[in-house]
């Protein structure tokens, strides 16, 4: 069950709804042992960055956030549960290099579409 609750927020979360996927993330995350609760942890941190950045507007705290969710996503690298979290990892730190470069810019319609995907890796046959 909460793979499936974890395939539901990473839909989510790459439709861009991510107060919605940290709501499913929190419901997950609440079934899987403690030993697995890092990666749910680490997404949750992501969808709330990203709904604080987009929604509000937020950037010192939305920096923060993904400070801390690269920090755990280099302990899961290369793949968690099926996601790919090198790819993950990648593209958050990129963003995080866009938001520094950029400290006085609002979010923007566009930002949307730069924000980081989760990525599923491919399972071998």
């Amino acid at each position: 069950m909460p793979q499936q609750r974890l395939q539901e927020a990473i839909a989510l979360f790459n439709r861009r709804s991510f107060f919605e996927a940290h709501e499913v993330l929190e419901d997950a995350w609440r079934e899987v042992p403690e030993s697995d609760r890092v990666l749910y942890e680490t997404l949750i941190r992501l969808a709330a960055a990203l709904h604080l950045r987009l929604n509000r507007g937020g950037r010192r705290g939305t920096v923060n956030l993904l400070q801390q969710a690269l920090v755990h996503l280099d302990d899961l690298r290369p793949e968690a549960a099926g996601v790919d979290t090198a790819a993950l990892y990648d593209d958050v730190a990129a963003y995080v290099e866009r938001l520094r470069a950029e400290p006085g810019a609002a979010a923007g319609w566009r930002e949307r579409f730069r924000v980081p995907r989760i990525r599923l890796r491919a399972v071998p046959p």
